[in-house]
């Protein structure tokens, strides 16, 4: 098994996470997981879309993990990340990230998240063929896919089969109409430009062009230009722009005020903030904070 990349995201906190059937205590390093051990445990005769979930405190990590199954992960509330040596995926209600079979990755909960992924295997003759893409990647999800989904996880857990098989028939119809968004954040492969990269992450706010960076992680800015353009694309200017957006989707998500988020984001202003904001999403910070609240 390929392991993920050295700048993969370290643990650093220990959580607790709630099932649906009883609490128990997961470690971080994935080690303990009743819904992993649940997905590795399908037959092959198994449904083909089979529904799991469980409560995420904010702050859980689910731990570096891979499954024989594509992923469809989905948070009925809450916002997710999905991190994979690819880069990290944000998750606002109403979207879902695909993650390929084999494909190892872990998800954070940066919300209170009541957590419903599918799982879903290969078809065999005559079940649907799903369109699950080679890469990870962010869908919308329409809200009767929505709903969909956390009524075959309460299927799942009985003993109604024929029931369980007409709603995932369903689903599997819903799954091929959906419309992508782009919510991802690539990481460089270039050590010294993924080591801006997750400075980045973690501090949005800094200010510093290429030409800076660049003396601090041992290349020139054309260089690091060079990388960022090649092994994201995109430019250095609109991946700093992703990565502030993206860092107040969380901010918002934890109840900070347009005024905090718009500074720690890196923004001269709320004005600005909101503008740009505005601008990628298509709703004002305020809006889709409500929009939030309600969904919750």
């Amino acid at each position: 098994m390929v392991g993920l990349p050295k700048f993969w995201p370290q643990d650093d906190m220990r959580c607790s996470v709630c099932l649906t059937m009883k609490s128990q205590e997961i470690s971080l390093n994935g080690q303990i997981s009743p819904i992993r051990d649940a997905v590795a445990a399908l037959s092959d005769s198994a449904p083909q879309i089979m529904a799991f979930g469980t409560f995420f405190a904010q702050g859980h990590d689910t731990g570096e993990h891979q499954h024989d199954r594509a992923q469809f992960v989905h948070a009925e509330r809450g916002l997710l990340q999905v991190w994979a040596e690819g880069g990290q995926w944000s998750v606002p209600p109403g979207m879902a990230v695909w993650v390929p079979a084999r494909v190892q990755h872990r998800v954070r909960a940066i919300s209170d998240a009541d957590f419903v992924s599918l799982y879903i295997r290969a078809p065999y003759r005559d079940e649907p063929e799903i369109p699950v893409p080679s890469r990870c990647g962010v869908v919308t999800v329409p809200p009767l896919l929505k709903q969909l989904i956390v009524h075959l996880k309460e299927l799942s857990a009985g003993q109604d089969g024929d029931r369980q098989n007409r709603v995932a028939a369903v689903i599997a119809d819903e799954l091929k109409e959906l419309v992508s968004a782009d919510l991802h954040l690539a990481i460089p492969s270039d050590r010294r430009a993924a080591r801006v990269a997750l400075a980045m992450i973690e501090d949005p706010s800094d200010g510093r062009d290429l030409a800076a960076w660049g003396h601090e992680v041992g290349a020139s800015g054309r260089t690091l230009t060079r990388h960022f353009v090649a092994e994201t694309g995109v430019s250095f200017s609109e991946w700093r722009r992703r990565c502030r957006l993206f860092a107040a989707l969380e901010m918002l998500s934890a109840g900070r005020s347009i005024t905090a988020i718009a500074f720690d984001a890196g923004y001269r202003s709320p004005s600005a903030f909101s503008a740009a904001f505005n601008k990628f999403f298509g709703i004002s910070p305020r809006i889709y904070r409500a929009a939030s609240d309600h969904r919750l």
